[in-house]
């Protein structure tokens, strides 16, 4: 389905990120596998003392090739601009201008949990210079191939956070930054023939996720019913392949979509060959979303 395109995948050593890279690149994609970890390190843990977190660059790029996939692993801090510049220019001088482009990578403060009065500066940084401020670079630097040729799909990772009451009010504000950053670069490319998407994935069953779920000292709650309806990280990853294989991609570019939504748009399920329901969340969701999205439009 997508063979002969070029893909960029931030975040893609571990979780969610590197179950769309594995996805793209098995429907035929090049996948240039963006993140900081390029080999498993026991000191990456979650907190002080915390659990090894797996996961890495090599690990995705091996599991890709051993399924047939192509795939180049890059090491990148998304905190800085330069590397994000290098990173793209690295990509079209030896493969021509990017196809797609999945902003995924997200900082992870030690806790989701805190408040107004109790979030610390870190948290901020966490959030907002990797989950908002790399997602815009890394458009930024990506468009101008894009537009030469006339085409391209940028797609940003988001959750319906940016809508719901939970977590803590910086995570919040990161999605919902994300959200209106998508509508706005949107904007700006659909002249030249250049997508731009949110995606609100459901939990996923990550290697955070499943870490939590062991020990709820972590500050982040998952509980076994959230496990339950949970999804794998190809599912989203098969939301994108979908996206970026629809003539009529133009016409949803600017929106933000639940992947349950996109699942019952397009007929796909899950790798376990589940189609979860849309659930009166998603639902709530897709009508607010589609509120929103008739007020961008029409003033």
């Amino acid at each position: 389905m997508l063979e002969g395109k070029i893909a960029i995948v931030t975040g893609a050593s571990r979780g969610l990120g590197a179950g769309i890279a594995r996805e793209l690149a098995a429907s035929g994609a090049l996948v240039i596998l963006a993140a900081r970890t390029l080999e498993a390190d026991a000191g990456n843990t979650w907190g002080k003392g915390g659990p090894v977190i797996p996961g890495s660059l090599n690990e995705t790029l091996e599991l890709i090739r051993t399924r047939g996939g192509q795939a180049e692993p890059y090491r990148i801090d998304l905190s800085n601009s330069t590397e994000i510049e290098t990173m793209v220019s690295h990509v079209e001088a030896r493969y021509g201008a990017v196809d797609i482009l999945v902003n995924c990578a997200m900082g992870f403060p030690e806790s989701y949990k805190g408040e107004l009065w109790n979030t610390a500066d870190r948290d901020w940084a966490a959030f907002m210079d990797i989950g908002v401020r790399a997602k815009y670079l890394a458009a930024h630097f990506v468009s101008r191939g894009m537009m030469r040729r006339g085409s391209g799909l940028i797609v940003n990772i988001s959750a319906g956070a940016s809508r719901d009451e939970y977590y803590n009010p910086l995570f919040r504000m990161a999605m919902a930054s994300v959200d209106r950053m998508t509508a706005a670069i949107a904007s700006d490319l659909k002249p030249h023939g250049v997508s731009a998407v949110s995606i609100w994935p459901r939990w996923v069953r990550t290697e955070r996720v499943l870490l939590a779920v062991e020990n709820d000292q972590l500050g982040f709650e998952v509980s076994k019913d959230d496990l339950c309806a949970s999804d794998t990280p190809e599912f989203t990853g098969r939301a994108i392949v979908h996206l970026a294989c629809d003539p009529r991609l133009p016409e949803r570019s600017g929106q933000t979509f639940p992947v349950v939504q996109l699942a019952h748009d397009y007929g796909f399920t899950d790798i376990d060959g589940e189609l979860p329901d849309i659930d009166d969340h998603t639902r709530a969701w897709a009508a607010k979303l589609a509120a929103i999205d008739n007020i961008l439009k029409n003033g």
